[in-house]
Order: C-alpha cells, then sequence, then structure tokens
C-alpha cells in the first residue's frame, strides 16, 4: 500500500532552504523535517521561484483585523508567556483559552471554531513544534560554555555591522533629583510613581556604526501633547503598564525584517517573557543568550543603558537650571531628550560594551593601537553639574538617588490571566486618570510668526558668537525653511480674505 503523500506549503519550502543557505547539509535538513533527498533537491532546485512566490504572496496577502481585539492581544500574549515558560501549546489548548478569555471580557457571541483558530494562528505565525527545554538555573560555566561553544559559530556568519543586540530599560521620565528621594525604595507597581515611568528599547550593532530608532513605551495610547505633531523622532507606543510585552516586541522586529531589504543580520536578545522566539522571518536570523545571564552577557544592559540615561538626566537638569526651575516634563519633552540622548551614545561606549559582554576582542586601529574606553560620555551627574559651574540647589545625595532610583526597574513580568486581562484593558477610574494627566500636558503650539522671530535672532546670533561656517549654513537653511512657509500661508490668508470682500 502507498505510503501518504505529504503536502508543503510554500512557509515550509522556505523554512528548508533558509536551512541549507545557513550552511547545514541538504542530507541533515532532510532527516530533521522528515523529507526525502529527492524531495529536498527538488525545492533546492525550485528555490528562486519559492522565495518569489513568498515574497508576493506577503506583498499582496492582507489580513482582516480580529473582530475582537482585546480578545486577540490576550491571546498572543498568553501563547508567548507559555512558549517562554516551555510549554506546548495544541490547537484545542488555545481554543479552549479563547473562551475562557472571551467570558472574561464579557463577549457573548464568541466562538473559538476551527476557522477562528486558523486566522489566528495566520494573522500572528503561529506554529507548532517541538520546545526545546533550557536549564532554568545558569551558571558562570553555562556561559562561558555559550561563549566558547555557540557564539564563535554564530560570530563567523556575520561582520560586526551586523551583528545586532536590542533589550529594554525603564526610565522615571518625569522625575527631578529633588523628588527622587521622596520615592527610594518605592516599588513601581501602582500609584503616583507607576504614572512617572516608561519603557524604552534600544538596540544597536556591534560596530557601533548604526543604532536603531528607539521604541518609547507609555501609558497613554495618544498623548493629548502628541496631537497635531506630524512627526516623532521615536517609535512611541502604548499600554496600560508602560511595558515591553511579547506583541510590542513582534511587531517591531517583524518590522525590522521588513525594512532590511535583503541585508541579513544577526540579532541576539535575552530570554525574557516579552521576548518570543519569532518564526518566518526573512532577514534577522533572532538568537538569546543564555536564561538569566541580561546583566553580565547584554552589552545594551552593561555601558550603554546606562550612558543613554545618564545623557537624558543631563538634558532634564539642563531644563530645570535654564528654566530656573520653573519646568516640567511632559512626554513630548520625554522623547525628544531621548532621542537626543540615544544620539550622543558613542559608538565607543557601544564597541566597550560587546567588549565587556565577551563578544568582541579588542581590535587595534590603523596606527596598531589598542582601542581604549575612554568614560567622557559617561561623567556622573555630580562632575557634570560641577564643571556647568551653574547655581543649583541639588545636594550630592539628591543627584545620586536620581541617578540610582530607576537602575534596577522591572520592564516586564511573567503575567498571571488577570495581569493579561489588566494590560489589554483600563478600568474607569484609570481613564478618568488618564484624562487628568493629559490635560496637564497640553502644549502650546508655536505660530510660525514666532519661528520666523526665532530663526532670524539665532542666525544673527549665530554671525557674532560662532565661527564654523557649516552650522551657520544650517541655521539660513532652517531661516529660508520658515521664511518660505511663512510667506506661502500669507498667500493663503489673503485669498481667503478677497473671498470675503
Amino acid at each position: 500500500m502507498a505510503s501518504k503523500r505529504k503536502t508543503l506549503c510554500v512557509n515550509q519550502k522556505v523554512a528548508l532552504i533558509r536551512a541549507i543557505e545557513k550552511g547545514e547539509k541538504k542530507s541533515d535538513v532532510g532527516k530533521r523535517f522528515g523529507f526525502s533527498p529527492s524531495t529536498i533537491a527538488t525545492i533546492w532546485k525550485n528555490k528562486v521561484k519559492i522565495l518569489q512566490a513568498e515574497t508576493e504572496r506577503s506583498s499582496c496577502k492582507r489580513i482582516r483585523k480580529p473582530k475582537f481585539e482585546d480578545l486577540d492581544k490576550a491571546m498572543v500574549t498568553w501563547f508567548h508567556k507559555q512558549c517562554s515558560n516551555n510549554v506546548p501549546i495544541s490547537g484545542p489548548v488555545l481554543k479552549t483559552k479563547a473562551e475562557h478569555f472571551a467570558q472574561q471580557f464579557g463577549i457573548i457571541d464568541f466562538k473559538a471554531s476551527e476557522g477562528w483558530l486558523g486566522k489566528f494562528k495566520q494573522r500572528h505565525n503561529i506554529t507548532y513544534g517541538k520546545i526545546s527545554r533550557q536549564a532554568l538555573n545558569v551558571d558562570l560555566n553555562v556561559t562561558n560554555s555559550w561563549l566558547i561553544n555557540v557564539w564563535p559559530k554564530l560570530n563567523e556568519q556575520y561582520t560586526p555591522d551586523d551583528i545586532f543586540n536590542a533589550g529594554e530599560t525603564g526610565i522615571f521620565y518625569r522625575l527631578t533629583p529633588d523628588k527622587a528621594l521622596k520615592f527610594k525604595g518605592e516599588k513601581c507597581m501602582g500609584g503616583k510613581l507607576s504614572k512617572e515611568r516608561i519603557t524604552v528599547f534600544v538596540a544597536a550593532n556591534m560596530s557601533g556604526t548604526e543604532k536603531r530608532k528607539i521604541m518609547v513605551i507609555g501609558k497613554s495610547k495618544n498623548p493629548r501633547c502628541f496631537k497635531n505633531i506630524k512627526r516623532l523622532p521615536v517609535t512611541y507606543k502604548a499600554n496600560n503598564l508602560a511595558w515591553m510585552t511579547s506583541i510590542l516586541f513582534e511587531e517591531e522586529i517583524r518590522k525590522w525584517d521588513a525594512e532590511l531589504k535583503g541585508r541579513k543580520i544577526l540579532l541576539i536578545v535575552d530570554n525574557c517573557p516579552a521576548h518570543p522566539n519569532l518564526s518566518n522571518l526573512n532577514n534577522i536570523e533572532m538568537t538569546f543568550f543564555p536564561s538569566n545571564t541580561r546583566s553580565i552577557m547584554q552589552p545594551m544592559n552593561l555601558n550603554v543603558m546606562k550612558s543613554l540615561k545618564g545623557h537624558y538626566k543631563k538634558k532634564i537638569l539642563m531644563e530645570i537650571i535654564e528654566s530656573d526651575g520653573n519646568t516640567s516634563i511632559n512626554m513630548l519633552d520625554a522623547v525628544n531628550f531621548l532621542s537626543k540622548a540615544w544620539e550622543e551614545v558613542t559608538a565607543e561606549t557601544i564597541r566597550h560594551s560587546f567588549r565587556h559582554a565577551g563578544l568582541r576582542s579588542n581590535l587595534a586601529n590603523a596606527e596598531g593601537e589598542i582601542e581604549q574606553f575612554e568614560k567622557e560620555d559617561d561623567i556622573s551627574l555630580s562632575e557634570w553639574i560641577i564643571q556647568s559651574n551653574t547655581l543649583h540647589t541639588f545636594t550630592p545625595e539628591d543627584l545620586q538617588n536620581y541617578v540610582e532610583i530607576d537602575e534596577n526597574l522591572v520592564t516586564t513580568i511573567l503575567l498571571t490571566d488577570e495581569g493579561i486581562l489588566n494590560a489589554v484593558t483600563k478600568s474607569e477610574e484609570e481613564q478618568k486618570e488618564d484624562e487628568e494627566e493629559e490635560q496637564l500636558d497640553k502644549v502650546t503650539i508655536p505660530s510660525i510668526q514666532q519661528a520666523l522671530d526665532a530663526a532670524k535672532l539665532l542666525e544673527k546670533y549665530l554671525l557674532f558668537h560662532e565661527d564654523d561656517p557649516k552650522l551657520s549654513q544650517n541655521m539660513a537653511q532652517i531661516h529660508r525653511k520658515i521664511q518660505k512657509k511663512y510667506w506661502q500661508n500669507k498667500q493663503v490668508q489673503t485669498k481667503k480674505t478677497n473671498f470675503f470682500k
């Protein structure tokens, strides 16, 4: 009796091709996927057509939004949580959990049918497979073993320009030094302090030549201060906890994967609940550090995030001093400060962090000298404020607490079912509180006349105080652009006036 023939979908064929492209032997790929050598040979022969079919399908395929978006978000969060715990999930289990969540949301007309399951899996690229269990407790022997046995094989396939690390950190974005002492030792699980926090997701390559646009995660979906803003300098997302979630992580990585357009990179992340192992990535090979090694192996968590926070807090101090204490920081200020702070994190700091983590060796420059790490961009706030030679009311204790208060801020945890539901819904009380906060964040938009006057003033200032021709040219260009917009607006207003005569 003839055996039943297996039918492969495009995704499976692409997975086979990608495995061979990464150097795996065809015979080993065949054994792993359970297909004969002739099947593997045929797929490899037709790889150009298969990859083209995948591209065309992904570009023209339109996936509809789910009918119940909160339920969908809760299910994805729960699914990734189970995967992080190495819990195998089947179709029936997914359907049962979906109906449970539907009851919690008060959704009456929902049935977790096979059709719903298929669409859910398709929307989130979910496939079933064997789950590799990792050790729960990691010691230095495991860390060293990974660096000796796993890392060299990954490292040799990519250049330093194409090896990236990504991670998140928490920041109390409104907090000033004089208030930091008040909150010392308090847990950020609710109340006033929780409203002060945001999560920042950063990524950079090993050579320090490329830093990805940072993602900021806040609590308010549409902060009032963002109204009429045409372009933010960061990617902004929101959820009730202002934490990184598996949904936000997947959205960002898949967006990044699409932007690479054929460039292949290696992305290393820590093994936490918010970082699911994503399938069907075309340009990003994602791998994980051993569990519980974030503090000693992840470059972003070593000097990079410390430097980012240092620059951010300096900008808040500068704002306070420049305004003689009459300032308050809203979310628009925060994202602008963070974007500028990220620009000021040097390539040298990033390279040093990769070396500190054991991922990069000490390399000599063109003159044969070993690169040394200079800590100029990591100068302490106390030293910086002394060097600035300005009057202030901050004590050394204020500044030290200010530096340390969000050092170990939690950015994600394993959520319970109740926590998942709370993460995607808001109570009436929370909505009211957010509305009150947004009222305080109202921003006065500068007029075109104010912008033109400021441009003229700055251009004149540079004539007397700056000998850098490039800076003066850039300012003149800004002046011309604002002036052009001023006259365009004036012409529009003139036409409107003539119309009503």
